[in-house]
C-alpha cells in the first residue's frame, strides 16, 4: 500500500526538524555559558579593577596638581578639599574591588573530621577547617605594582563568619549540637575548629559550610580518635525479660575508637553461676576474642544468656539481675586476670578505661498445668454413670490463677466437675477434682469421648494446656429376671442329669 504525504504534513515535519536543531544549539550555548560563567566573572573583576586603578591615578594626579596650586594660593581651600575627597573616594572604590577579589579567591577546606568519645560516654565530632586561596599567589602577584593601596592586611586577608553544621547523608537532618556552629574568622593559611555533640551515631556524615555568600557541602567519613585505645559497647536491648529454662539474646554494637590492631577479649561479669552465656558473631559462631580489620571500626555481635529451670536465692522471679559486658585489650586483660569484676565499684570500673555496657535481665516464671488420672477408659451399661478423680498440678515456676476446668461432652450428656474453678495454685502444688459423667437414659451402645479442658492465667498471660480425653464404652443393660430364669434352668438341667445318672447306676 502506497501512502502519499500531505503538503501540510511535510511542512510540519520540516518545522519540527528545524526547531529541534535550534533547540539543541540553545542547549549547547547554555552549557557553554555556564562553564564560562566563573571565568567571565573573574575577567569582569579584572577589568573593573583596571578602570578603578585608572580613576584612582587620575584623581591622585589631580590632587597633586591642586596641592601645588593651593600652596601657591592659586585655588581656594574649598577646591582643594573637593580634590582631596575625590582622591579618597577613588581610593576606597579601588580597595573595595581588591577586597572583593580576595573574598572570591578565599576558600575554606575541611582538614580533618575526628570522632571521639568523652569519659562520660558522649560521642562528639571535631571538625578542623583551614582557610586558603582558591588559586595561588601568582594570581595576586600581578597586582604588585598597586601595592601602595593593596595593604599587607588585605594581602593576608580573613574569611569572616563561617557557619558549620553536621547533617545525616540520607535525609539531610541536622545531627550535630549545636545545630550551627559559628567561627568568627579564619586568617588565610590558618586553622580553626568546630566541636559538636553527635545527636545520632554515624560513621559518615555531611559537613555544611556557609561563608562569603557561598554554601559548600562535603560527605566525609569520620576518622576515629587515636589518642585512646578503647572499644565502646552499646545495646539497644539493654534490659530484657526471659522465662526460666529459656534464653535472652542481646544485640551488641562494638565501635573502635582507636587505630590499633590489638586483639580484644570479651567478658561478662555479675551473673550468678547458674546462668551461662556465650558471644556469637554474625554467622552464629561462638567467640571470645575479636579483631578489627583495617578500615573497619564497627562490629555487630550477640550475647545469648541461658536461664536455669528453677529459681533460687540468687535468681528470683521478677527481680532484675544487673551485669556488665567488657572488652579488654591484651594488657588490660592481664591486669584483671584472676579478679572478680563483679566486686568492683563504679570508680574502679571507670579506672580500667575499657569498653563496658551495663545490661539487665529480669527472670520470669512460666505457668504450666498437668492434669493426671489413674484411668481414662471406662466401661458402663446404659443408664449408669462414671465418677472419677483428676489431679490438677502446677508444674511451672509461677503461680496459676483462675484455673477453669470444663468438659466437652456429647449431646445430652451431663458432666459435673467439682470444683470447676480453682482461684490460685502455687508452683509444685496440686489439687484433686472430681468428675461425674452421666449419659442419657436412652443412650445407645458404643464408644463415646468426653474431653476435659483447662484454662489458666499466669502473670496475666494465658497458660498453654493439654486436653485430656476420657473414653467411655456403653454396653447394653442385662435383665435380672432373665438371668435368674436362666440360672434356674441351668440348675434344673444339671439336677436332671445327676438324677438320671443315679437311676442308671442302680440298675
Amino acid at each position: 500500500m502506497i501512502h502519499f504525504l500531505h503538503p501540510a504534513d511535510s511542512a510540519l515535519k520540516r518545522f519540527i526538524q528545524r526547531n529541534t536543531i535550534i533547540f539543541s544549539l540553545i542547549l549547547a550555548v547554555c552549557f557553554a555559558v555556564q562553564g564560562q560563567n566563573e571565568g567571565t566573572n573573574k575577567a569582569a573583576i579584572l577589568l573593573d579593577l583596571k578602570k578603578a586603578r585608572a580613576d584612582y591615578e587620575v584623581a591622585r594626579q589631580q590632587f597633586e596638581n591642586d596641592t601645588r596650586l593651593y600652596d601657591e594660593k592659586a585655588i581656594s581651600a574649598n577646591d582643594y578639599t573637593k580634590s582631596k575627597n575625590a582622591l579618597l573616594s577613588r581610593e576606597v572604590d579601588y580597595q573595595k574591588l581588591i577586597l572583593q577579589l580576595i573574598s572570591q579567591q578565599s576558600y575554606v577546606i575541611i582538614e580533618r573530621a575526628v570522632k571521639y568519645q568523652t569519659v562520660g560516654g558522649e560521642r562528639r565530632v571535631k571538625i578542623t577547617l583551614k582557610s586558603t586561596l582558591e588559586g595561588n599567589e601568582e594570581y595576586l602577584n600581578q597586582f604588585k605594582e598597586h601595592f601602595d593601596v593593596f595593604t599587607p592586611e588585605m594581602r593576608a586577608g580573613k574569611v569572616y563568619n563561617i557557619f558549620v553544621s553536621l547533617a545525616d547523608i540520607a535525609d539531610h537532618t541536622i545531627i550535630g549540637s549545636p545545630y550551627e556552629y559559628q567561627i568568627p574568622s579564619i586568617e588565610i593559611g590558618q586553622e580553626a575548629s568546630a566541636d559538636f555533640e553527635l545527636l545520632k551515631d554515624a560513621e559518615n556524615l555531611s559537613v555544611s559550610l556557609n561563608y562569603n555568600g557561598r554554601t559548600s557541602e562535603k560527605n566525609v567519613y569520620l576518622k576515629q580518635d587515636a589518642s585512646i585505645n578503647v572499644i565502646d559497647i552499646s545495646s539497644m536491648q539493654f534490659s530484657q525479660e526471659a522465662d526460666l529454662s529459656s534464653s535472652a539474646t542481646y544485640a551488641l554494637t562494638l565501635e573502635r575508637f582507636s587505630t590499633s590492631d590489638d586483639v580484644y577479649r570479651l567478658m561478662v561479669a555479675g551473673l550468678p553461676q547458674q546462668i551461662t552465656c556465650e558471644f556469637l558473631d554474625e554467622s552464629n559462631s561462638k567467640i571470645s576474642q575479636i579483631k578489627f580489620a583495617q578500615g573497619v571500626n564497627t562490629k555487630k555481635l550477640s550475647l545469648r544468656v541461658y536461664l536455669p529451670d528453677r529459681d533460687d536465692e540468687r535468681i528470683r522471679i521478677d527481680q532484675p539481675l544487673k551485669f556488665h559486658v567488657f572488652t579488654f585489650t591484651g594488657e588490660q586483660y592481664n591486669q584483671i586476670a584472676g579478679k572478680d569484676l563483679s566486686t568492683f565499684t563504679s570508680e574502679q570500673l571507670a579506672a580500667l578505661s575499657c569498653g563496658r555496657e551495663l545490661l539487665e535481665l529480669v527472670p520470669r516464671g512460666k505457668g504450666k498445668i498437668e492434669v493426671r488420672a489413674t484411668n481414662l477408659y471406662h466401661e458402663i451399661s446404659t443408664g449408669d454413670s462414671v465418677t472419677m478423680n483428676l489431679t490438677v498440678r502446677n508444674a511451672g515456676t509461677r503461680r496459676l490463677d483462675n484455673i477453669k476446668i470444663s468438659a466437652d461432652s456429647p449431646i445430652n450428656w451431663i458432666a459435673i466437675i467439682t470444683p470447676d474453678l480453682i482461684r490460685t495454685l502455687d508452683p509444685e502444688k496440686e489439687i484433686s477434682v472430681q468428675v461425674t459423667i452421666r449419659p442419657p437414659q436412652d443412650s445407645g451402645v458404643g464408644a463415646q469421648e468426653v474431653k476435659i479442658k483447662t484454662e489458666a492465667l499466669a502473670d496475666n498471660r494465658k497458660v498453654d494446656t493439654e486436653d485430656k480425653t476420657i473414653r467411655i464404652q456403653m454396653n447394653a443393660k442385662t435383665s435380672v429376671f432373665g438371668t435368674v430364669l436362666l440360672l434356674l434352668l441351668l440348675v434344673g438341667v444339671i439336677g436332671g442329669l445327676v438324677w438320671f445318672g443315679i437311676k442308671l447306676s442302680r440298675r
